[in-house]
């Protein structure tokens, strides 16, 4: 039991970090876009931040067998999303909307991989070795 554990946090945290992260940066690459829109002296929580602990609470509760955590997923993605479209800087920013939508497909890639890892620790997909 714990190994599925080991390996459903190992999945969601190290693994879905680093596919969100390189699937981000391509995408915005591609897009032309920076990092952030917004350059006004305020500091920002890190989205590597937000990721893991997102990744870290949906994998334990999907590896506990809570009922409902799909649901619960996605309205923390709705959640998150409609903090950052109340920002004032959105109506002067012409890349804004395809800057919020390249943070909401790497949200749902990150809940992926939560899903995933949580279905691995409750023993609901198997992997050969394990």
């Amino acid at each position: 039991m714990i190994k599925q554990w080991v390996v459903g946090l190992f999945f969601s945290l190290i693994l879905g970090e680093l596919f969100t992260w390189g699937f981000i940066e391509t995408l915005r690459y591609y897009m032309g876009t920076s990092k952030t829109l917004f350059k006004n002296g305020a500091k920002e929580v890190p989205s590597w931040i937000t990721g893991s602990v997102e990744r870290l609470f949906f994998t334990v509760l999907l590896g506990c067998n809570f009922s409902g955590v799909p649901a619960y997923m996605l309205t923390w993605l709705t959640l998150k999303m409609a903090t950052n479209w109340n920002h004032p800087d959105w109506k002067e920013k012409p890349d804004a909307r395809a800057f919020a939508l390249s943070a909401l497909l790497a949200g749902l890639i990150s809940m992926l991989f939560a899903l995933g890892g949580g279905l691995i620790c409750s023993r609901q997909w198997t992997l050969p070795f394990l």
